[in-house]
């Protein structure tokens, strides 16, 4: 669980309030104008740095050569493709909100490469800029060891910068990226593959229209892709318009994809593979795949979970997370599964309120199912989830753990889990928290253990799904977990306001007639 990270923040925010996060380059030089509009070619193998830079003929050599000069709106620099710098990108200027700067390649062949060697800072860096395209790179920033470095692959910081905006980072390639996993000066968290981050400790700069979208990042830490806003609470200081889409993250050191301090942020339809694989002794080693924290109305969806780890010191490894301080947060249409930690952990110890799971597919994860902890967070509502559990598995389904949530936790709030299927064939039980959980309309199908809760209207007999068990790697491999004519799920589950509309396969789902019991809502195959 996440229980450090809020005291960790408090510490460290004000030692960065002022100034940018230790990079290659210093800041404050008048750089030369580039010309409006242009074009602006480099070639690492055929430029030259006395060229004009503005055509693929008369390129410019150096990524120092980019970094001399002051971009203006509608501005593009294209990196020849093959060739590769050991370098720091730290292009100048803003664009505008209808012609912004891009960043991107030209020719055909390998991805034009930007790397350091283990040094401190990112390979692609911006700083208080806004309205840029950052898109067709290869970047990598390893070490051997990680220590105390802070490394990012692309890194987007806004420290003083008031509103940066418009900022898009797509298909890009980003991996060796060595971060560092201890809180020095810090948050480790904030960082890794692609970070957009505001370290500073005033709550007017934040981030506007932020998206990440069609990136691959593999072998990097702490964190896979992450979007960070220290000081969110008040009304209008969060992050808005953040979308994190179409993502691949694969063999990350903690956590794939974070979330923290946004309004409104969207995770869809990212895939994550194998996060968690590293940790430190006398570390905060706590990881999940996907998680949202420290912020309103965000949603999770269509995305897909898998090979969490949970190595000693990480007592989370879920695939998902809703985490501290989470208001109005919704996980829908996700596939969760094997798992280690399980597919779902429920964070209050804080002011969360309103967690809403619904119409998700966990195939076969282990330890814990639905995790609370830090208590129970007012409101969450857990409905048409269907739940796999394969014979041999010691896969508790629901569990809590730090009850207290640091002084914060309560267990005697109301929560309700409704019209969810558990096909269950583990050994695993039911430890429930509190003792206000409503249950209802629940099939509860296999193995029933002794802590299986009282439900009036469950059902126990087999569901029918069409072929349990069967789902792959992709979010389009569960068509197992439909329903066969027949099935005792059809509707036969309770109406529930507000219900999202659709169920996980985009069959439609009324507010007024009843629903089926599960993830699937369509007619019997």
């Amino acid at each position: 669980m996440k229980k450090n990270i809020k005291f960790y923040c408090l510490v460290v925010f004000v030692f960065f309030s002022c100034s940018k996060l230790e990079q290659l380059e210093g800041g404050g030089t008048t750089k030369p104008a580039a010309e409006s509009t242009a074009t602006y070619y480099v070639d690492a193998d055929n430029g030259n740095d006395t060229n004009a830079g503005t055509s693929a003929t008369s390129a410019w050599k150096t990524v120092a050569k980019v970094n001399a000069t002051t971009f203006k709106p509608g501005n593009s620099i294209l990196l020849k493709t093959g060739c590769i710098w050991n370098d720091q990108l730290y292009p100048k200027g803003s664009g505008s909100a209808t012609s912004p700067i891009r960043i991107s390649s030209y020719g055909t062949g390998a991805k034009p490469m930007i790397f350091l060697s283990g040094t401190i800072g990112a390979p692609v860096y911006l700083f208080n800029q806004s309205n840029w395209i950052i898109e067709n790179l290869e970047v990598s920033n390893y070490s051997v060891t990680r220590g105390t470095v802070f490394r990012q692959g692309i890194f987007i910081q806004n420290t003083g910068g008031g509103v940066t905006s418009n900022i898009t980072i797509r298909n890009n390639y980003v991996h060796a990226v060595s971060g560092s996993f201890r809180y020095a000066g810090f948050d480790p968290h904030a960082f890794g593959g692609i970070a957009v981050v505001t370290t500073g400790t005033v709550g007017t700069d934040r981030f506007d229209k932020i998206t990440i979208e069609g990136n691959i990042v593999e072998d990097a830490g702490r964190t896979g892709i992450v979007v960070w806003d220290n000081v969110w609470e008040a009304s209008g200081n969060a992050s808005t318009n953040v979308q994190i889409l179409n993502n691949s993250v694969k063999d990350i050191d903690s956590d794939g994809i974070l979330v923290f301090g946004c309004e409104g942020a969207l995770i869809d339809h990212n895939v994550a593979n194998n996060c968690g694989r590293y940790r430190e002794d006398g570390q905060f080693n706590g990881a999940a795949a996907i998680w949202p924290t420290r912020g309103r109305n965000c949603i999770t969806q269509f995305n897909e979970a898998f090979n969490t780890q949970a190595l000693d010191g990480n007592g989370d490894g879920q695939g998902f997370d809703l985490d501290i301080d989470s208001y109005n947060f919704v996980m829908q249409y996700n596939y969760s599964h094997d798992n280690a930690g399980g597919f779902m952990l429920i964070l209050d110890a804080s002011n969360s309120i309103n967690s809403i799971i619904r119409y998700n597919i966990s195939q076969n994860d282990h330890r814990t199912i639905f995790t609370f902890a830090g208590g129970i967070t007012p409101g969450t509502s857990i409905y048409n989830n269907t739940v796999y559990i394969k014979s041999g598995l010691n896969t508790n389904i629901i569990d809590h753990s730090w009850d207290d949530g640091g002084g914060k936790g309560d267990l005697n709030q109301a929560y309700y889990f409704k019209n969810n299927i558990i096909y269950n064939q583990g050994s695993g039980n039911y430890i429930i928290p509190g003792i206000f959980g409503v249950f209802d309309y629940n099939i509860f199908y296999g193995n029933h253990p002794s802590g299986e809760p009282a439900d009036s209207n469950k059902l126990t007999t087999d569901p029918l799904l069409v072929s349990q068990g069967s789902g792959l790697n992709g979010i389009n491999t569960v068509n197992g977990y439909r329903l066969s004519i027949g099935s005792p799920a059809l509707n036969s589950g309770a109406i529930i306001p507000d219900n999202g509309g659709k169920d996980y396969y985009g069959n439609q789902v009324s507010s007024t007639t009843f629903p089926n019991r599960g993830a699937y809502n369509g007619t019997g195959l």
